[in-house]
């Protein structure tokens, strides 16, 4: 048979309503005749017949039990069918719009749109995109024949959430809009966009189509014959459409160019800085002690914005924040800021507090984002208690070093301790620390602790501290905080102390630390060696200060690795002090933890009302959840009341059996206590907790020495 006759067969063939109907209920299963025709509602000869034909040119075949099912030919064939079956479907706005500008590997896979909804008005495809942009998480990237002026507002918005935001459009057309015509409003919203790192433009020849994407949601919308676009196409949030999608920007992204930013950048001189309001100072590293300091600290004295090229070297120096300003770095490579800033020619040990940026005023608002703090003393960014801004927010940055060792301040017999973030005291306008990175013994060689002969196994031994042995290392620490305190999608690693920190809010306070991911490579210190030293993340009321107020917090989906010993994973602790308050109706949901041999999953102490649910705990440890508490003192009732533990996953931890270190310390609260000795479980409530309600599986073991718990066993 010639290859044109096999072509226009499969075309006849398929063309059949019933044929094809076949095909695609055996694209999902092999079936008989009888079931084929039960499907499709034909009789048996009728049936029969149309199989015939299918089978004849090879797009079906039968096995020994009589069953048919597709050949590869015929799955091929039908998979291919999808794009002309899209073009089909919607004839009425092919015949008016064009697809031969799509990279042909696209045009091919186009049936990928197919459960694509059709956005039929301008006004229908112009809400689409802005709810697209509204709904936006990460990122947002679209392409674009003109700047879309009307969604300028909706861009401020997803930016100043944290998304990112690219942008292609043509070469030869306006790259941006008439600034001249627009309001204020609009103006000072183009310049928003033009003035974040998470922001880019690029230019191309020209564009195929108009696409929207978020990673959940995609619009697409194909010009007519001449280019022109009247605002109308297709809307999915279905995964091939999507993946299609995202793929086709990036083909386009790869092959376009950037293009300069549009605010104009005011190069500084010293002898002539003037404080300008509105603009932009550019200042480019030296890797000079010498001069980048002032140059820098000029540059935020006197603009709103300052955006930081290349390396600057602060020696011993830091930067002081006296009013509101914003500082970003410039560019990335492989997702690493490509604006570096480092501090040498301290000397150790010292005793005063340092950072390379410290806020020194109050009412400020402060950003901090995009840059690499590759070395440095005591953190990288410390604003105090004593001089509160109003708010901060800390985007996108890389903080390393490649040891902590030395570079923390000397508390004593407390240890060395090294921040990557020091945040107290921010007002009501909150604090958002988003997107960083931050590793505290990036090193490879240092990971671990100073050669102890091998007693850094041994839980009971005690580094001299006051010598420096170890140090104590706090990933982000974000403290007396008054508004919002939002901590999202970090990631901290190596911080041997605590990975996140909270304490000290007010009542006013809503803290949420979300989907941050906290690893360690390094032994578990805080301030010394011993099985519950470090911590992933940790809640507080206070410490040593007496009426501090509870506060709420929402620990939610974060992903917790703990690889080396003495660590727990998440603690939820109220008061220490006489007078200060519970933390009351927090969550603890979604979290994963993992050991390589730990202390306790999730430890919950005097606080009431939490919901401990739906976590994931796997690895080692002695115990999977506690909930702890303390007699009263004086009018205020420490115990744990009312809190609920359910949905925890714990098929996966191994309790560990009591050893010499529990059995030397089961005294009831670092360990359960029973006439044989310490006792070990997936759950402990010690004689503290009153009325909590426990879900658990049936082969899960629960220590219950409260008064009033209620244990629900669930059978799986």
């Amino acid at each position: 048979m010639h290859e044109s006759e096999r072509f226009h067969d499969l075309l006849f063939e398929v063309s059949n309503e019933h044929r094809h109907r076949i095909l695609l209920l055996l694209q999902d299963k092999a079936m008989r005749t009888t079931e084929l025709a039960r499907e499709t509602g034909l009789n048996n000869p009728e049936i029969r017949r149309h199989i015939s034909r299918l089978h004849e040119i090879d797009l079906i075949q039968r096995d020994v039990e009589g069953y048919y099912s597709l050949t590869p030919y015929g799955e091929a064939s039908l998979k291919l069918f999808q794009e002309i079956k899209f073009i089909s479907r919607n004839s009425d706005y092919f015949k008016s719009h064009s697809v031969t500008g799509l990279p042909p590997r696209f045009l091919k896979q186009i049936g990928k749109l197919m459960s694509a909804s059709r956005l039929s008005s301008p006004i229908e495809y112009i809400r689409q995109t802005q709810n697209l942009l509204k709904e936006a998480y990460e990122h947002a990237w679209i392409m674009v024949d003109q700047f879309p002026v009307n969604l300028l507002p909706t861009m401020v918005e997803a930016i100043d959430r944290g998304v990112k935001i690219r942008i292609i459009e043509p070469r030869d057309r306006v790259l941006e809009p008439d600034l001249s015509a627009l309001t204020s409003e609009e103006s000072k919203a183009y310049g928003r966009t033009s003035s974040t790192p998470l922001y880019e433009q690029r230019m191309l020849v020209g564009v195929p189509v108009q696409l929207y994407f978020s990673g959940s949601q995609s619009v697409i919308a194909f010009p007519d014959p001449d280019g022109v676009y009247d605002y109308t196409g297709f809307a999915s949030t279905e995964e091939n459409a999507l993946e299609w999608c995202n793929d086709l920007f990036n083909h386009h992204w790869t092959a376009s160019e950037p293009r300069p930013l549009t605010p104009e950048l005011i190069k500084l001189k010293r002898s002539r800085l003037k404080s300008v309001a509105g603009q932009v100072a550019a200042v480019e590293g030296r890797n000079d002690p010498g001069t980048d300091p002032q140059t820098i600290q000029d540059a935020v004295d006197n603009y709103e914005e300052v955006v930081l090229k290349g390396t600057f070297n602060l020696g011993a120096s830091s930067i002081s924040l006296k009013k509101s300003v914003k500082i970003r770095g410039e560019g990335r490579e492989n997702g690493v800021p490509q604006t570096v800033i480092y501090k040498k020619g301290w000397s150790f040990p010292f005793r005063q507090f340092t950072g390379v940026f410290e806020n020194d005023a109050n009412d400020t608002d402060i950003t901090i984002e995009n840059i690499h703090f590759s070395d440095f003393n005591c953190t990288s960014i410390w604003f105090t208690g004593t001089n509160h801004c109003n708010s901060l927010k800390v985007l996108d940055n890389r903080v390393t070093v490649l040891t902590g060792y030395g570079r923390g301040i000397t508390y004593a017999s407390f240890g060395d301790f090294l921040h990557g973030f020091l945040i107290e005291g921010v007002g009501k306008g909150g604090v958002l620390v988003k997107g960083n990175h931050i590793d505290l013994a990036e090193g490879g060689i240092w990971r671990g602790a100073t050669n102890r002969g091998g007693l850094e196994e041994n839980p009971e031994y005690r580094p001299d501290l006051f010598n420096h042995e170890y140090f104590v290392g706090f990933g982000i620490a974000v403290n007396a905080c008054s508004g919002k305190v939002e901590i999202l999608n970090n990631v901290v690693r190596n911080a041997n102390g605590r990975g996140i920190a909270v304490s000290h809010h007010s009542e006013s306070s809503e803290v949420i630390i979300r989907e941050n991911v906290v690893e360690s490579e390094v032994y578990g210190s805080y301030p010394f060696s011993s099985r519950e030293s470090g911590a992933g993340i940790l809640a507080q009321t206070g410490l040593g200060e007496k009426n501090i107020p509870g506060f709420r917090v929402c620990i939610e989906r974060n992903r917790i690795r703990l690889e080396k010993l003495n660590y727990s994973g998440i603690l939820v602790l109220g008061p220490v002090t006489e007078g200060s308050s519970k933390l009351q109706g927090g969550i603890i949901r979604g979290n994963s933890i993992h050991f390589k041999s730990g202390y306790e999953g999730i430890h919950v102490r005097k606080c009431d009302g939490f919901d401990v649910v739906d976590n994931k705990i796997s690895g080692e440890a002695y115990y999977g959840i506690r909930l702890s508490g303390r007699k009263k003192a004086g009018e205020q009732d420490q115990r744990a009341l009312n809190n609920l533990i359910e949905g925890n996953d714990l098929e996966d931890l191994r309790i560990r059996e009591p050893d010499d270190y529990s059995e030397n310390h089961a005294d009831g609260r670092r360990f359960a206590g029973s006439p044989a000795g310490s006792t070990t479980a997936h759950v402990w409530l010690d004689k503290f907790s009153e009325k909590n309600v426990v879900k658990i599986k049936k082969d899960e073991n629960v220590i219950d020495e409260g008064k009033d718990n209620e244990l629900v066993w669930i059978n799986v």
